[in-house]
């Protein structure tokens, strides 16, 4: 499966509720609806970065999308881990 890596400006008051469902999500190791799974994310004061397992950087943006946050075209990049 393709990995991905996106960012986006940090939400200094993401809810709780959000940040919860982020946590089972990673916990799961699932795939969500979109083939989208989440291997890590990175919250920094101004950028967050996200490591995804997706079938495209398209359905990382429409997984993102669902919970609120728009990414770009140039907001998600391929990557591929060194061994």
């Amino acid at each position: 499966m393709p990995r991905f890596i996106d960012h986006h400006a940090t939400s200094p008051n993401l809810p709780p509720e959000v940040i919860s469902i982020i946590r089972k999500a990673l916990r799961s190791g699932q795939p969500n609806e979109f083939g989208q799974k989440g291997i890590n994310v990175f919250i920094g004061s101004q950028r967050t970065f996200c490591c995804n397992e997706a079938p495209s950087a398209d359905a990382v943006r429409r997984s993102h999308a669902a919970m609120g946050i728009s990414l770009g075209p140039d907001d998600v990049v391929e990557v591929i881990a060194l061994p």
